[in-house]
């Protein structure tokens, strides 16, 4: 066989075998990388990297037990919906401005990321902002940070961007 009739046959192996393990899956939230069957969300990650090597987090604080915005952000989801919200556990908690945005964990519920206006004076849940449920096999970060804005555009950019998950129902 000729050499170049060699390099030729090869390339068109590692095409086929290449070509058999990774694909596209296409489905409502949009394109999936699929890897032997696994799906990675390449456009997530890449918004996520990207997100993080751009944002600007000098005006965005993550909030500690102790400090009162934190105390109201457990309060206020109690409230909202009980009893199975009694059992809330925060992730995390991050403030900018008059906006606050509550990573809750639940031993009946799904997780949730619960946006609260503080702007009126009191505080409260912007109900149509909640994002509640699993995002796998999308990544997670950017996934809600997107829904969240769509849902309350009045968000500042910065809360959203600074945002990181540290649930472990997010990874």
């Amino acid at each position: 066989m000729k050499k170049s009739t060699s390099i030729s046959v090869l390339l068109m192996v590692i095409f086929a075998v290449g070509a058999s393990h990774v694909g596209w899956t296409t489905l409502d939230n949009g394109t999936l990388l699929s890897l032997d069957g696994r799906r990675i969300d390449v456009l997530g990650i890449a918004k996520d990297r990207f997100t993080k090597l751009s944002r600007n987090c000098d005006s965005v604080s993550r909030m500690k037990p102790e400090d009162n915005a934190y105390q109201s952000a457990i309060r206020l989801i109690i409230e909202y919906s009980p009893p199975h919200s009694q059992s809330v556990q925060l992730a995390s908690v991050w403030g900018a401005g008059k906006w606050t945005l509550a990573e809750a964990e639940f031993g009946d519920l799904l997780p949730a990321v619960v946006l609260i206006d503080n702007s009126e004076g009191e505080p409260r849940i912007v109900g149509n902002a909640i994002w509640s449920g699993y995002t796998h096999p999308w990544k997670a970060a950017p996934f809600i940070r997107d829904y969240i804005s769509r849902q309350a555009p009045d968000v500042p950019l910065s809360l959203l961007a600074c945002f990181d998950p540290q649930s472990r129902a997010f990874m």
